[in-house]
């Protein structure tokens, strides 16, 4: 998807729900590459906890604001996701992807906050930046 034109506050509230379809898929394949033994895969199990919660969050505020976000965005099941570990992966490879994925979804994040004029979406985005914060220093701290 790319970016939404300046001044679209519900263009750049589904671009970050768009970033956080993609992290959803992005996670699952980290998921499958890293042992259940590591602190990681655990670590990975409450990222997409919080993936799917911030998804619902903001299908909620598209809703409350009458737009269909689905219309304009695939789903998860439409989406064809990269291969990011073709091969075995590592610790360390995983959390380097993982982190910079959540650092781009980050960056949208601030984006649309910066265009948002409804309270409402601007505490769903406050609330997934949030949480987006700590999932990062957690990962980055592993």
């Amino acid at each position: 998807m790319s970016s939404p034109p300046p001044d679209d506050p519900i263009a750049a509230l589904n671009q970050v729900l768009s970033e956080v379809i993609d992290l959803v898929q992005d996670v699952k394949q980290a998921h499958r590459k890293v042992p259940e033994t590591h602190a990681l895969h655990a670590l990975l199990d409450q990222l997409f906890a919080d993936l799917r919660s911030w998804a619902r969050l903001l299908l909620e505020r598209d809703e409350a604001l009458g737009v269909s976000p689905l219309g304009d965005i695939s789903s998860v099941a439409g989406r064809r996701p990269t291969n990011l570990w073709p091969g075995a992966a590592s610790d360390d490879e995983v959390r380097g992807i993982v982190g910079e994925h959540l650092d781009r979804l980050a960056q949208h994040v601030v984006a649309a906050l910066a265009e948002q004029v409804d309270e409402g979406s601007r505490a769903a985005l406050v609330h997934v930046e949030r949480e987006l914060v700590a999932r990062r220093k957690a990962l980055s701290d592993l």
